[in-house]
């Protein structure tokens, strides 16, 4: 009995140590992608906590859904005159310029910082603008702080009074990339003059990952 116990705990402890193991190999291999654009955490990626969104198609939407891709995840909301619809058309533009042979390895997310105002439906409506396999999400604000501090992403709503319905959203302006670890693994900002920058950045990332 006391063998069979012995040998379930060093098969646990094998599974453990492999898991810590390959993120841990992740983040080395990304930390040796020399990048044109995206700015890498390397050593100080850091892995994400639980957290509870609502997607556009009204599923929930947690930290399981990001592994074992590369994801750029945006902050925002659907009010936003020019920042977000510019990035969101640039990241659609970084997408295409990825070859096909791993862009199925990047998934690009819109969060919502606006939950008052952005619903699934608006969201659903709002990525059919610029592509239909981006995801858009959003929760309360109490749920939304779990991942915007892990990720260091600022929102503030800037109502002039309780029933002001015209109000804008200060937030954040850079991109997040979130490895297949789910790990916080780098940032940047994103432009129409680095789109080929980008998506050169990402193919090699998830290149050098999958040779490994």
């Amino acid at each position: 009995m006391m063998r069979i116990v012995l040998a379930q705990v060093f098969g646990l402890l094998i599974l453990v140590y492999s898991v810590i193991g390959h993120s841990a190999q992740v983040a080395a291999n990304s930390s040796l992608v020399e990048t044109e654009v995206i700015t890498l955490l390397g050593s100080e990626a850091r892995t994400l906590p639980k957290f509870e969104l609502i997607d556009h198609h009204q599923k929930t939407f947690g930290k399981d859904r990001l592994r074992g891709k590369w994801n750029l995840m945006f902050f925002g909301f659907t009010n936003c005159p020019d920042v977000c619809p510019t990035t969101l058309s640039e990241m659609n533009s970084i997408v295409k310029q990825i070859p096909a042979r791993v862009r199925d390895e990047v998934k690009v997310y819109f969060v919502s910082v606006d939950p008052e105002r952005d619903k699934p439906e608006l969201l659903a409506a709002y990525m059919s603008y610029f592509n239909p396999d981006f995801t858009a999400a959003t929760a309360d604000l109490d749920k939304l702080k779990i991942l915007t501090s892990a990720l260091g992403v600022s929102h503030k709503i800037r109502k002039k009074s309780e029933d002001d319905l015209a109000y804008t959203v200060d937030h954040s302006g850079y991109v997040v990339l979130i490895d297949p670890n789910v790990q916080y693994a780098g940032l940047f900002f994103s432009d129409r003059d680095s789109v080929e920058a980008v998506a050169r950045d990402l193919s090699n990332l998830v290149t050098q990952n999958s040779d490994e």
